[in-house]
C-alpha cells in the first residue's frame, strides 16, 4: 500500500477532518491518530497538495487536478508553462493561502494578472477528470489579462495569436507576479564586514530589500562573478540575482545536463578590461561565474533557439536527481550548496524554430507518476516512473528535496 493510500486509510478510520493548523497546535494528537499521515506530511514538508487536498473523511482521488487547458489559438506555449508553474507546490500553496495579503489593491495590470493567476490555479486544482472523457478549462480570462499586461512592454509581440516562446512567456509571467506583489523589506546584514559572506549578503540586501516579493524566495538565486586582470592579477567581485540557469550544448551536440552546465560556467576571456589598478592602460582579463545561492525551485532553460533562426535538436540527458555543488563558490555557506534537486516538470518543444508545439511533463504530487499535459489532453507517460528527456526538452523545473 502506498504512503498516500495508507494515510487516507487512517484518515477514513479516524472519521475526522484535517486542517493544516492542527499540526502546529496538536502534533501529538495527529501522530497518535494518524501516524502514516503525519509521517507523510513531514516528508513532503507541508506540501500544499497533501495539506489542502486530503479530506480525512474520504479517500483521496489520485487524479485530482489532472485538468487540461484549452488551446485558444496558438496558446500551447502558455498552457505548458502554466501546467508546470502550478505544480510548484509552495507557490500554489501561497496563492491559495496568503496571496490576498500580498497582491496590490490596485487596478494595475500586474496586480490584475496576479488575481487572474490565482483564480486559474484554484480552478485547475478543484477539478477532477471523469472516467470516460477528459476535463479541461478554457483559460480565456487569464489569457485576456496576460495579453493586456503585455501592452507597452518589450515583449508586446506576444499579444498576437501566433506561436510564441514558452521561455519568454515564463520570464514575463514571473516578472508580473513579482511586480504585482512587491514591497519594501526590512533586511539587516548581521555578518561582520570582514566575513567572506558579507559581500554576498550585502548584495542580496541591496537588490532584494527595496522591492521584495515571495517570488524572490521561490525562484531567485545569487551568482558570484569574478573578474581577474591579467596584468596585475587584481580580482574584483560582484553578485547578481538570477531566476533561471540558461545552458547550451557544447558544439551543439548531444550532451548531459552536467556537460551543458560545465560548458556554460567555463572561464571566459575579454581583451580590453578597464582595471582600476592598471588605468588608463587596458589589459586582458578573465571572467568566471560561480553559484552562491540556489532557490528552492530552480528553473533550467536549455538554449534551443539560435540567433540565426535555427533550432538545436541535440539530445539532452539528465538525472532525475541532481546536485550543483561543483559549480558553487568555495566561500558560499548556503544550504543549497549540498542540496539535491529533483525534476518536477518539463516544458517540451516539438518541431522547428518556425513552428511546432509545446507540451508539459509533470510529476503527480499524489501518485508520484509522470503525466503529459498536451493542451486539453492529459495522459500518463508510459508506466509513469520517469519523464522522457531528449531533443524536445526545453525548460526543466527542479525542486529542492527535503534533507
Amino acid at each position: 500500500m502506498s504512503e498516500i493510500a495508507q494515510a487516507c486509510k487512517e484518515a477514513e478510520e479516524s472519521n475526522c477532518e484535517y486542517h493544516q493548523e492542527v499540526l502546529t497546535r496538536r502534533p501529538s494528537d495527529m501522530t497518535e491518530m494518524m501516524p502514516s499521515l503525519y509521517k507523510l506530511l513531514k516528508k513532503m514538508n507541508g506540501s500544499f497538495f497533501v495539506a489542502n487536498c486530503i479530506k480525512m473523511a474520504e479517500p483521496i482521488n489520485v487524479k485530482k487536478g489532472q485538468i487540461g487547458l484549452a488551446n485558444l489559438g496558438n496558446t500551447c506555449y502558455l498552457n505548458a508553462v502554466l501546467q508546470c508553474l502550478r505544480h510548484v507546490s509552495d507557490l500554489t500553496l501561497f496563492f491559495h493561502k496568503n496571496s490576498d495579503d500580498w497582491i496590490h489593491k490596485t487596478d494595475d495590470k500586474d496586480a490584475i494578472l496576479c488575481k487572474a493567476y490565482k483564480d486559474l490555479v484554484q480552478g485547475l486544482w478543484n477539478g477532477t477528470p471523469e472516467e470516460k472523457r477528459p476535463v479541461f478549462l478554457r483559460p480565456a480570462g487569464f489569457v485576456h489579462h496576460f495579453r493586456n499586461s503585455l501592452k507597452g512592454t518589450a515583449v508586446e509581440h506576444m499579444i498576437a495569436p501566433l506561436p510564441h516562446d514558452s521561455h519568454e512567456a515564463l520570464v514575463f509571467l514571473l516578472d508580473q507576479l513579482h511586480e504585482g506583489m512587491k514591497r519594501k523589506l526590512n533586511y539587516q546584514v548581521m555578518a561582520p564586514p570582514d566575513s567572506p559572506v558579507y559581500g554576498a549578503l550585502t548584495a542580496w540586501k541591496d537588490q532584494v530589500a527595496p522591492q521584495y516579493s515571495p517570488i524572490i524566495d521561490y525562484f531567485f538565486g545569487l551568482m558570484e562573478v569574478r573578474v581577474q586582470c591579467s596584468g596585475c592579477s587584481n580580482t574584483s567581485k560582484r553578485y547578481e540575482l538570477f531566476n533561471m540557469l540558461k545552458v547550451g550544448f557544447p558544439d551543439f551536440k548531444a550532451a548531459s545536463l552536467e556537460d551543458c552546465i560545465e560548458d556554460d560556467f567555463k572561464v571566459e576571456t575579454i581583451d580590453e578590461y578597464s582595471c582600476d589598478h592598471c588605468k588608463p592602460v587596458r589589459k586582458p582579463a578573465t571572467i568566471s561565474r560561480k553559484i552562491w545561492r540556489l532557490p528552492h525551485n530552480l528553473i533550467v532553460v536549455v538554449r534551443r533557439f539560435n540567433m540565426n533562426g535555427t533550432k538545436c535538436h541535440a539530445q539532452l540527458k539528465a538525472e532525475v536527481d541532481q546536485t550543483f555543488t561543483k559549480w558553487f563558490s568555495p566561500e558560499s555557506q548556503e544550504t543549497s550548496k549540498k542540496a539535491t534537486y529533483a525534476i518536477q516538470s518539463i516544458v517540451d518543444h516539438h518541431g522547428s524554430s518556425n513552428g511546432g508545439h509545446y507540451t508539459a511533463q509533470v510529476k503527480s504530487p499524489f501518485t508520484g507518476l509522470w503525466n503529459n499535459y498536451d493542451d486539453e489532453n492529459v495522459h500518463q507517460i508510459m508506466d509513469g516512473s520517469k519523464p522522457i528527456l531528449g531533443q524536445s526538452s526545453y525548460v526543466l523545473f527542479y525542486r529542492r528535496k527535503s534533507s
